[in-house]
């Protein structure tokens, strides 16, 4: 059994996601409001049981790794940088998230950094395993990316937008999705 904890986080990690992003949530929001659409909404739901040994077989020792499950990713990152007093910063052009996806958070006014996954993690690397650990991730999903960095202290969460904007990327508010899966 291989353990990785939150508190072993540091300055200069960086923070890799294993696949795109919000596929789950939005499957479960477009049945709920019975929103249908012409284009594949599939949930992202699979086991992460190979790619996370193969992370481990071949030498990666995360510094934390954390499925995206309910709060997504913004609800990872922000539990990580508050338990550290970390600052953690990442690209949304790096951030994977398909265009149903999109339209979906579009239609119904989320963001999908706040909607679950059941198929993709977060994963803290040191500087010197980010490429090994996303070369592996890639085998399993194309999608997978190093979307940014831990780069100091203040606990918080900071999104570089597509427009070169940085804002705050804020924990996920109320209950997105109540637990039916």
């Amino acid at each position: 059994v291989h353990k990785t904890e939150t508190k072993n986080l540091e300055v200069g990690a960086k923070i890799l996601l294993s696949g795109d992003i919000a596929r789950h949530g939005s499957v479960i929001m477009a049945a709920r409001d019975e929103i249908s659409f012409e284009s594949e909404l599939e949930s992202d739901a699979k086991s992460l049981k190979e790619v996370v040994l193969e992370l481990f077989e071949n030498g990666i020792k995360p510094l934390a790794m954390r499925d995206a499950t309910r709060g997504g990713i913004s609800g990872v990152l922000n539990e990580w940088a508050k338990l550290n007093d970390l600052e953690i910063k990442v690209k949304e052009s790096e951030i994977r998230v398909t265009e149903p996806v999109r339209g979906i958070c579009e239609i119904l006014g989320f963001e999908p950094y706040d909607l679950a996954n059941e198929g993709t993690f977060v994963l803290a690397v040191r500087e010197e395993e980010w490429k090994k650990a996303l070369e592996i991730l890639q085998k399993h999903d194309k999608n997978a990316n190093l979307i940014g960095e831990i780069t100091g202290q203040g606990a918080k969460v900071i999104l570089e937008t597509l427009y070169g904007v940085e804002r705050f990327l804020e924990e996920p508010k109320g209950e997105l999705l109540p637990r039916i899966c």
